[in-house]
């Protein structure tokens, strides 16, 4: 069975307290979701189920059963599913959409990743038992972010980057890269397929969010060597990381017979997804065990691969990750990395951690589109070491292109 994407769209991702900070996630997960709704056309009125990847419910006004919110904004009145495994969230939630369109029990389902980080509160853990005397203290569940017990994620993707020979310069010139290719694809009008525009409120004005805001084209590798580590870490910088963002990605899958009983247009089809875990410290290298997951189980090897997306939670990822996938051969690693992130990645992009792997998804697809079709890989790893990867072919015999 065949399952495709016939809709896909994200707002443009926002940078930490900034033109999207006062807007309601919800609203920013229901802009996005309309938008993929129209831009499926027909096939957009006939979801049956709504998958929702979320990291941080606190940052919602009632921090529970958050699709069911969106799907009665939006005037769904389906049965919805809301995931949380960090920013594996929204491809964790398409596997799921997946599982039921594979098993025929839904013929059409609406996923979505949202994220709002300015506006995930502070903590005050004390006051349900009452504070007698005292300093109240309020905890920050996003700076750093880090899980009991364990080291800040900065740390691990900087011990990752040191146990496979990746040097700081090395991250700092993969970030400087990142924006650079986001600045050439933004010029070329290579977002315009995937962003929705909106209008939002900030202070008292009302202005269109058009475009993705965290990007710095404008830097420099010397002003990012001066960046010191953070959180503890060897080599993580604020620069060579992304920031605290906000933003929304939806896309509506449907299996192929239904996508042509309703004419729904075929963006792509998603081929296989695999999840995976490893030490929980090992978020620098686990995008490249999902990806080599996924392609042996459909017989293919990352040579076959026209494209790859691999998140940039930190430049760490893609890094780390393409060189294991290139068995440590040099020449082999340049080449995948020149395929890989082409329009610029998180560290420029933004990583609103609920909303980026639909968002890679995405980007992957549209760009196939633009080159012909083809295969590629996305990949992205989450918070404890979770990795997911999706495997999408674009083009070929039957699809609408």
């Amino acid at each position: 069975m065949r399952i495709i994407v016939s809709g896909a769209k994200r707002t443009p991702f926002g940078r930490y307290q900034g033109v999207l900070s006062e807007t309601d996630p919800l609203d920013l997960a229901v802009h996005a979701a309309r938008a993929a709704l129209e831009a499926a056309g027909p096939g957009g009125r006939t979801v049956e189920q709504i998958f929702v990847g979320n990291c941080i419910p606190g940052s919602f006004e009632a921090p529970s059963v958050t699709g069911r919110q969106i799907g009665l904004k939006l005037g769904l009145d389906v049965f919805t599913t809301t995931i949380d495994t960090a920013c594996c969230s929204p491809l964790t939630a398409l596997r799921m959409a997946a599982w039921g369109l594979r098993l025929g029990e839904i013929r059409s389902a609406l996923v979505i990743g949202v994220e709002s980080m300015s506006r995930v509160p502070h903590l005050a853990r004390q006051l349900r038992a009452g504070v007698r005397a005292g300093e109240v203290r309020l905890a920050d569940p996003i700076f750093p972010i880090a899980y009991p017990g364990y080291h800040p994620v900065a740390v691990d993707a900087s011990d990752g980057a040191e146990k496979y020979g990746v040097s700081k310069h090395m991250l700092d010139a993969f970030a400087m890269g990142s924006h650079l290719k986001w600045a050439a694809a933004a010029r070329a009008g290579r977002f315009a397929d995937e962003i929705a525009p909106l209008r939002v409120r900030r202070e008292r004005n009302e202005v269109l969010a058009f475009e993705d805001e965290p990007p710095r084209p404008d830097g420099s590798m010397a002003r990012l060597a001066l960046l010191p580590p953070v959180f503890g870490s060897k080599t993580t910088t604020a620069g060579n990381a992304p920031g605290l963002n906000d933003g929304a990605a939806a896309a509506v899958v449907m299996t192929e017979e239904r996508a042509r009983e309703v004419g729904a247009p075929v963006l792509g089809e998603i081929v296989d997804q695999a999840g995976v875990t490893d030490a929980p410290n090992g978020i620098a290298w686990v995008p490249a065990l999902a990806i080599r997951k996924v392609l042996e189980r459909n017989g293919l090897t990352i040579g076959e691969m026209d494209l790859l997306e691999i998140n940039e939670a930190f430049a760490a990822m893609p890094l780390v990750s393409t060189k294991i996938l290139a068995e440590d051969d040099e020449d082999r690693w340049l080449r995948l990395l020149e395929r890989t992130n082409v329009n610029g990645g998180a560290v420029a992009i933004g990583h609103p951690v609920g909303a980026s792997g639909l968002r890679i998804l995405m980007t992957l697809i549209y760009e196939l589109r633009r080159r012909g079709g083809g295969r590629g890989v996305c990949a992205i790893c989450g918070g404890l070491t979770q990795g997911e990867a999706a495997l999408v072919r674009v083009g070929g015999e039957g699809d609408g292109r």
